[in-house]
């Protein structure tokens, strides 16, 4: 009984672990890190063409986000239809004009350019930091349910009242 308990303790701690460490990478995708390495091209203002929703599991991560496309004028005079990196633009934003910025990233083996909100920032420092939140906190999680478990299975007998 003393295993079961064990193996289904460490099975739920693993469980656990994996959880948090996903939403942790949920929010480093949020975050972009990558872009937060390099400089702003261009600057522009958009106004969303059209949107879809995508989720509950994506590239991006867990949860429910919005993919717009959207017709960009740039202060470079430059003009035409691109798609905005997810969650940046919603459906809400449509007839409304939005400052944007396009920023070069490295896409595998070339660079490729992405469009963000202007007043989004994106952060190496909250990327990572909900990456290793996420394995810390989870880590935390098992050790507790499997630690627990496993004390609670290997205590011995109180031995008080025999001879």
């Amino acid at each position: 009984m003393r295993k079961i308990a064990r193996l289904v303790a460490g099975l739920v701690g693993l469980a656990l672990w994996a959880v948090v460490a996903i939403a942790g990478l949920t929010g480093f995708t949020y975050f972009k890190p990558a872009a937060a390495t390099t400089s702003v091209s261009d600057r522009g203002v958009a106004r969303v063409a059209d949107c879809r929703r995508e989720g509950p599991v994506s590239v991006s991560g867990f949860g429910y986000w919005w993919l717009c496309e959207a017709d960009v004028v740039w202060d470079s005079g430059d003009t035409g239809r691109v798609t905005v990196q997810i969650g940046q633009l919603r459906p809400d934003d449509a007839g409304k004009d939005v400052p944007v910025v396009q920023r070069l990233v490295a896409d595998k083996a070339s660079r490729v350019t992405a469009v963000y909100r202007a007043d989004f920032e994106p952060s190496v420092v909250l990327g990572l930091g909900s990456v290793l939140g996420g394995l810390g906190f989870g880590f935390l999680l098992f050790v507790i349910v499997f630690g627990g478990t496993l004390s609670a299975t290997e205590r011995k007998p109180d031995m008080r009242g025999t001879t």
